[in-house]
């Protein structure tokens, strides 16, 4: 079916999943509004012009020094991420406007979703050599099981490559 954003259309698993990290954002990691604890749901405009306000006011903390390198390091990967998707809706929305296909973007997405796994995956190494993870670490067997899957799937792709 042809709607004049590619010729697949529209798939709403693939726009969901591009989203997922600004609706995580959005919500919070709970998956609860906050707004919805103060009697009334707050509107995206308004959470993201809340946001905006905190992160001015976290920059002058981070100026003043008083933070890790690390806690540091980890904030700006934090909001590397947010820009990032950010961006990527606002082209999503814009490519629709103009009856453009807006799955390109996608492709832009799942590039930052690999370079922020292999950061998390490069920390994760650290963490685990000055051994600040440890079996006992909760949801420890979980990221085994994903990693191990995500090799199993990855391996045909670098043996195809490589032959």
């Amino acid at each position: 079916m042809a709607d004049g954003y590619g010729e697949e259309g529209v798939d709403s698993q693939s726009c969901a999943r591009a989203v997922q990290p600004l609706r995580a954002f959005t919500m919070g990691s709970s998956g609860e509004n906050p707004g919805e604890n103060q009697g009334r749901v707050q509107s995206i405009p308004e959470r993201l012009k809340a946001a905006t306000d905190e992160l001015q006011a976290l920059e002058q903390l981070v100026i003043s020094g008083d933070s890790s390198p690390r806690v540091l390091s980890e904030f700006r990967a934090a909001v590397d991420s947010i820009r990032q998707t950010a961006w990527a809706v606002q082209q999503w929305t814009e490519l629709q406007r103009q009856h453009r296909d807006p799955y390109s973007v996608l492709d832009v997405l799942s590039e930052e979703r690999v370079r922020r796994a292999t950061q998390i995956a490069k920390d994760l190494t650290m963490d685990l050599e000055s051994l600040e993870l440890g079996f006992a670490t909760k949801g420890l067997a979980n990221l085994f099981r994903a990693t191990e899957g995500l090799y199993e799937r990855l391996m045909p792709l670098f043996k195809k490559n490589s032959a």
